[in-house]
């Protein structure tokens, strides 16, 4: 499935927040900034994520855009993985990146989102 559909797909998601301004999916942020954000209010699941996903694509910034196509590779490595362990494992980081997908998304909507 293209980019598109994969967007299509998150979006269909009712448990998830709506971008309001699908622009915003890639506009790259300053990754220390998101971690040191999370940090202050006590995610620090989150900004454990914040500080790897998509850094293959940006070492120093951090996109929406990124974190949902990690949440992706995550789900296809679920699909392989080999124990259980290993499934919870992934189960665990998928759902902490989804919730920083969430809270990204939710500071976009209201401004809030870090430089």
């Amino acid at each position: 499935m293209g980019a598109g559909g994969d967007a299509a797909r998150w979006e269909a998601q009712p448990w998830r927040l709506q971008l309001q301004d699908t622009r915003a999916r890639e506009h790259r942020v300053s990754r220390a900034a998101v971690v040191a954000a999370l940090l202050a209010e006590g995610c620090t699941a989150e900004a454990d994520v914040a500080g790897f996903a998509g850094a293959l694509e940006d070492r120093g910034s951090l996109s929406i855009g990124q974190v949902l196509r990690f949440v992706d590779g995550v789900r296809v490595r679920m699909a392989l993985a080999c124990t259980d362990d290993e499934v919870l494992q992934l189960a665990y980081l998928r759902r902490n990146a989804e919730e920083l997908a969430e809270r990204m998304i939710d500071w976009a909507n209201t401004g809030r989102l870090p430089a």
